[in-house]
Order: C-alpha cells, then sequence, then structure tokens
C-alpha cells in the first residue's frame, strides 16, 4: 500500500495543472484576436472557421514518457504476476489542448481537455511573467 501513496499527490497535481490553466485563460474572455494569439505566446497548431464570423482555435500540448516497471500495475494471470502496461509501448501520454471561439474577432469563449494541462498553464505562466 505504501507504494502507491504518491498516487493522490500526483492525481492532484494533474487536476491542479488545469485548475492553474483555467485561471490564466479567464481574463482573456473578451479580448480581440490578436491580443489572444500574444497572450496565448504562440500561433494555435490548428485552426477552422466552421461559420462565417466564427473562429476555432487550438493550441495542444503533449508528453510522452516511459514510467519505470515498479509504477506500473500488477495483476495475478495464470500463476504469474505480469505488469499491466499504460500502452502497448509501457509509455503514459499527457496531452492537453485548449479551444478558443473567436466570433467577430472577440474570443467569446474556450474549453479545455486532456489528461494533463500542466506544462501548458506552466508554459503561460512563464510567459506572463
Amino acid at each position: 500500500m505504501r507504494q502507491y501513496a504518491w498516487l493522490p499527490a500526483l492525481l492532484v497535481a494533474a487536476c491542479a495543472g488545469s485548475d492553474a490553466l483555467d485561471a490564466r485563460m479567464k481574463p482573456m474572455v473578451g479580448t480581440n484576436e490578436p491580443a489572444l494569439l500574444l497572450a496565448m505566446g504562440r500561433a494555435p497548431d490548428a485552426g477552422s472557421e466552421p461559420a462565417p464570423g466564427v473562429k476555432l482555435l487550438q493550441w495542444r500540448w503533449q508528453r510522452t514518457y516511459a514510467i519505470p516497471d515498479r509504477m506500473l500495475g500488477y495483476s495475478y494471470a495464470g500463476g504469474a504476476i505480469k505488469p499491466i502496461p499504460h500502452t502497448p509501448e509501457g509509455t503514459v501520454r499527457d496531452e492537453c489542448l485548449a479551444e478558443w471561439t473567436v466570433e467577430r474577432g472577440i474570443a467569446t469563449r474556450y474549453r479545455l481537455s486532456g489528461n494533463d494541462c500542466s506544462a501548458a498553464a506552466m508554459e503561460l505562466a512563464a510567459r506572463s511573467g
């Protein structure tokens, strides 16, 4: 049981990343598109125009890493203890997507999705000083 003591801290850190990113992005609602691009610190990774005067701009953050065997879950399968990898390659992929809706040149709303937005929050915090 002791080997899983780090799990709650890890989950709180992942959730805190989304909360920190949300706190950074809320003040951007209502800004114009050039100010939004400046605040985000880089060009969007993808964009589309689903309707006249409406743009969807997306920023992505991704990180892939291997985790040591001792951190993987184990199961008893037919008399043998086998690791349960997170992916077929035994790696973990952290992702975050921030999508902004810009209507008539004004950032009106955003959504966040992914399992870890802490890297995005740190990047925006570094840019804002």
